[in-house]
């Protein structure tokens, strides 16, 4: 009895997310990925990030 009750609350609890993870996955696949912390391009882009940061405290 313990396993059916474990399996449907496995159930109830992983299907919704699986479903939101794929569909936002669909909804987002023609976007492209930035690679945090990982790649090539990863500091030059992390270091952007920082001088966007620092100039919009700067305007505020």
């Amino acid at each position: 009895m313990n396993t059916i009750l474990m399996i449907t609350l496995l159930l109830v609890i992983v299907a919704p997310a699986v479903v939101f993870v794929y569909r936002a996955d669909r909804l987002t696949s023609h976007l492209t990925r930035v690679p945090f912390g990982f790649g090539p391009d990863s500091e030059r882009i992390h270091d952007e990030l920082v001088v966007l940061n620092l100039r919009r405290r700067d305007c505020a």
